[in-house]
């Protein structure tokens, strides 16, 4: 039953995340202008951006580094993010919430397995160009006390892997994220976590 429940389900996210790369390809080689408002090619703007060598000189232009705003822009590029974080995501949860594959699942981390993301890029999107702010609002979350605990490994699991793509979203490298959730999944399905036996007395 669970190796049927596995194949059905490995075949179903193959195509979806096959579909959407297809799609993410054809968009690249048919209309490479479109994808300045994608999250895709983050990373290589930030490497031909470049520091400089002498440590006091990085640090300062860490600190002066200023991004000009672009209403338009910047709001395509955030709402293409959020709405390739879904994209990317819904096979996750597809995967959290199928019987026979683990235990159980929680329905809070069913439902974080989309919020997290989305709340992660926007972070991202927030603090990016701006050291200082990082700082300060790396210094407003200590104060906040999270008190929902993941009751097994697996929750984990999953809960890095939606920071994972709202980082990967946030930074414009929806790539990385879209390669480590198919990795993820496909790893998932050819070893699912064991049912734990009650150990007899």
């Amino acid at each position: 039953m669970a190796d049927s429940v596995r194949i059905r389900l490995f075949w179903k996210i193959a195509v979806y995340y096959g579909f959407f790369l297809a799609l993410v390809i054809y968009t690249w080689l048919a209309h490479p202008g479109w994808m300045q408002f994608l999250p895709f090619g983050g990373l290589d703007v930030l490497h031909s951006t470049g520091l400089p060598a002498d440590s006091g000189a990085m640090i300062d232009q860490l600190l002066t580094t200023d991004k000009p705003i672009v209403i338009f822009e910047d709001s395509i590029n955030l709402v293409s993010a959020l709405v390739g974080c879904i994209v990317v995501m819904i096979p996750i949860r597809w995967l959290y919430m199928t019987d026979g594959l683990k235990e159980s699942w929680n329905e809070n981390v069913a439902t974080s397995l989309l919020v997290l993301p989305l709340i992660v890029t926007c972070i991202v999107y927030i603090v990016k160009f701006s050291l200082p702010l990082a700082f300060a609002l790396a210094g407003i979350f200590a104060g906040v006390r999270y008190r929902t605990s993941l009751k097994s490994q697996t929750d984990a699991y999953f809960t890095f892997a939606c920071i994972a793509v709202g980082l990967s979203a946030g930074t414009r490298a929806l790539g990385i994220g879209l390669i480590m959730a198919m990795v993820f999944a496909f790893i998932f399905l050819a070893a699912p976590p064991r049912k734990s036996t009650p150990e007899v007395e």
